[in-house]
């Protein structure tokens, strides 16, 4: 069922109540479905995209440029996946090492979660050389607004609710009691047993600190709501001229092939050998529509100018196809620094919540995974002659680099983890010392990786719908119901 605010709707009789309605919300209210167990969505926005609506997101941003606050999330039905590119990549089994579980944890989900998005369950990985690795994503066409809308509609299981803003939530005793909204002009207060937020990578942070503030005592002081904010640069770092023959020969059966993007991304191997984050570079190919046939030229243009005999060369092999003349562009793990943070700014919305206030810096490790990255690239493609890669002087002086853009990928705020002054849930997603609120999304991520996080994001919120109706059922039996 889907109503257009709770005017008309009994709120009784929902165990569980989430906020928001993107990939994280709606995946643990479909698995929860399939459990028979009754939920009921919160969505602030409307079914569809508001300019209006998405004011509620605008924020400041102090420190280095980032997109547009409102821009680069959606409040609507199906949050975010409204805009989102549809790549598709579970982290790296490495990306868990300082997290409190471990990418086996989230292995069971991962077929569940590829008919969410309508993928293959295929992710090969093939060394190219000792450090770097060929890695292949799945491209998910999934809007979840489009794909659940009718299915919500017909469901005797999930209720959503839009036009509906969570204010605060209001507790003691470690206990959510209720949550106060306001839908149309009218406040109303939604009581459940388990409480969900569920609202992004930056909103789930605010929410919480509004509700810090509104309920002195009731959630904990020391837990670092906001910190350790973080988000994937994508960047343009250079040039480089490939040869797609040579490459399948030196790399056999293992290449993974050129339908898409090339993606070569680091090992755990390299990250250790040089101090560096995880990273991955991509170029577009020969079939990606999107091409754009001038980078050829003007690759060729520097090569000539600089090698004439050389580029004479290229200029044949791109003839004949068998060359790639690419701009070069890398996906960067940010390092997680407390400092980078998501606080509450003096201005208000109309509801009186407090805008959000970002602050963030670059990092000179960002900058220096980049350059190592390809550096290590360069010397690989150049030794075994498969072609050149230029780096731009900026990365190789260590100075800046030129973003693409920056995805978009809002991570960290509420992480996860077992020392209360880092981490702001527990390894089940439950905030610390609240037996009755949990946070999904990628709010909860302890590290970045360099993978687009929605995938990883419905693993956890399928497992968390798995590890709430647990609860449930022990309630029911009367047994203790948590253990971390």
């Amino acid at each position: 069922m889907i109503s257009k605010n709770l005017d008309s709707l009994n709120l009784d009789g929902f165990p569980i109540v989430i906020f928001g309605s993107g990939p994280a919300g709606m995946s643990t209210a479909l698995e929860l479905e399939k459990k028979d167990i009754n939920s009921l969505i919160v969505e602030a926005g409307d079914e569809y995209f508001s300019k209006n609506s998405q004011e509620f997101y605008k924020g400041e941003i102090i420190g280095d440029p980032l997109l547009d606050l409102s821009a680069s999330r959606l409040r609507q039905l199906g949050g975010s996946s409204g805009h989102w590119g549809g790549m598709s990549k579970p982290f790296e089994d490495y990306t868990f090492e300082n997290w409190p579980i471990k990418s086996d944890e989230l292995k069971p989900y991962l077929e569940k979660t590829c008919k969410i998005l309508n993928i293959n369950n295929q992710f090969r990985k093939a060394p190219l050389g000792e450090y770097i690795n060929q890695v292949e994503y799945q491209w998910s066409k999934v809007r979840f607004a489009n794909k659940y809308k009718d299915h919500i509609k017909k469901s005797k299981k999930i209720t959503l609710v839009l036009n509906t803003q969570l204010l605060h939530l209001v507790g003691d005793n470690n206990t959510t009691k209720y949550a106060e909204c306001i839908s149309g002009q009218v406040k109303k207060k939604i009581k459940a047993k388990y409480f969900i937020l569920a609202c992004g990578g930056i909103e789930n942070s605010r929410l919480l600190l509004w509700t810090k503030v509104k309920n002195n005592g009731f959630i904990n002081q020391k837990l670092p709501i906001g910190k350790y904010w973080m988000n994937h640069h994508h960047i343009f770092a250079g040039r480089a001229v490939l040869s797609r023959k040579k490459l399948k020969e030196k790399m056999k059966n293992n290449f993974l092939g050129y339908d898409n993007l090339m993606h070569f991304s680091t090992s755990k191997k390299l990250m250790k050998k040089k101090g560096i984050s995880s990273a991955t570079v991509y170029m577009l190919t020969q079939n990606v529509f999107w091409k754009d046939k001038i980078i050829d030229k003007e690759v060729l243009e520097d090569i000539l100018c600089v090698a004439p005999k050389y580029g004479k060369k290229l200029a044949k092999m791109l003839a004949s196809k068998d060359l790639e003349c690419e701009n070069i562009r890398l996906i960067l793990e940010q390092e997680p620094i407390e400092n980078n943070k998501i606080t509450l700014d003096d201005k208000k919305d109309k509801f009186e919540i407090p805008k959000v206030r970002l602050i963030y810096k670059k990092n000179i490790h960002t900058i220096r995974t980049a350059k190592l990255f390809l550096e290590e690239f360069a010397n690989l493609c150049r030794n075994d002659d498969l072609g050149r890669v230029a780096i731009k002087n900026n990365i190789v002086d260590l100075e800046d680099f030129d973003l693409v853009g920056d995805g978009g990928h809002h991570m960290g705020g509420t992480r996860m983890g077992t020392d209360k002054n880092k981490s702001v849930v527990d390894n089940n997603l439950k905030v610390h010392d609240i037996n009755n609120l949990y946070i999904g999304g990628s709010s909860n991520f302890v590290t970045g990786g360099y993978t687009n996080p929605t995938l990883t994001i419905i693993q956890f919120s399928i497992r968390l719908a798995e590890k709430i109706s647990e609860r449930l059922n022990a309630d029911d039996l009367g047994l203790m119901s948590y253990s971390p």
